[in-house]
């Protein structure tokens, strides 16, 4: 876990910009950039004071060293993205819930970016996906199309959305939800601008939150099991960020935004 990846979490989970962070630390904003891009290394103080400018604390303690998540993710990180959920699925093959195929007819339709487990199985975490739940942000005029699109696919609205999730049921199993702006963050546009874009078929790609961003998503969630992935997707992007030191990147994977 880097003191970069801390404080970009925590300043994009408080909805500060670079500026405002320096600000209220009382430092020129190019400290707080070298920092987050890991040019300087701040010491563990000055990481513990900014996350207190972000209005979060950081639990500091010694533990001994888990890596049992490792060998599992090099396993996923093996295969294409498709191949990562559908590994991560397989006793719901049989009962018709579809994740890349659900996404792929909404690829062509809706500007959106993926959240929740299906975005993690997609860069790499191994955890089961425990819900059949299909998770998406819309863009700002993208919500309308993504309803038309749920509804050519037979889908029918959940009477267990939100004023902040609408839920559809789809009629091969599980849901689709859609979340205009998912806790810890400000919607689409902060989530687009470091989505990577992953092919999920032949000639579909879609748009996956960054690492960064689903951790900061699962880590503010109200949502016990969302919370619960935090570690297994920490320990995802330290093993894509050692590889990406060490070996180029895959064809299917386009530099982050």
């Amino acid at each position: 876990m880097r003191s970069s990846d801390l404080l970009v979490t925590g300043r994009r989970r408080a909805g500060l910009s670079q500026d405002e962070l320096a600000g209220r630390l009382g430092r020129p904003q190019s400290t707080i950039a070298r920092w987050e891009t890991g040019q300087q290394h701040p010491p563990l103080e000055s990481v513990i004071e900014a996350l207190r400018a972000c209005g979060l604390e950081l639990t500091v303690g010694i533990a001994r060293y888990d890596d049992s998540y490792d060998a599992q993710i090099a396993r996923q990180l093996r295969l294409d993205p498709a191949e990562r959920v559908k590994r991560l699925t397989p006793a719901w093959a049989t009962e018709g819930f579809d994740p890349i195929g659900a996404l792929a007819e909404l690829a062509g339709q809706a500007r959106f970016v993926v959240i929740g487990d299906v975005a993690g199985a997609l860069h790499g975490s191994p955890v089961m996906l425990g819900a059949r739940t299909l998770h998406v942000v819309p863009a700002e005029t993208a919500l309308g199309r993504i309803e038309q699109t749920a509804r050519r696919l037979d889908a029918k609205p959940s009477a267990e959305g939100t004023a902040q999730t609408q839920r559809w049921t789809l009629p091969t199993g599980g849901e689709l939800h859609v979340t205009p702006l998912p806790p810890g963050t400000r919607g689409y546009r902060d989530l687009a601008r470091d989505a990577e874009t992953m092919q999920i078929a032949p000639s579909t790609s879609v748009r996956v939150a960054s690492l960064l961003d689903l951790i900061r998503i699962a880590e503010a969630s109200p949502d016990a099991g969302a919370r619960a992935s935090v570690p297994a997707l920490w320990a995802t992007l330290e093993m894509r960020q050692r590889q990406a030191e060490t070996t180029p990147a895959k064809t299917w994977q386009t530099a982050t935004r």
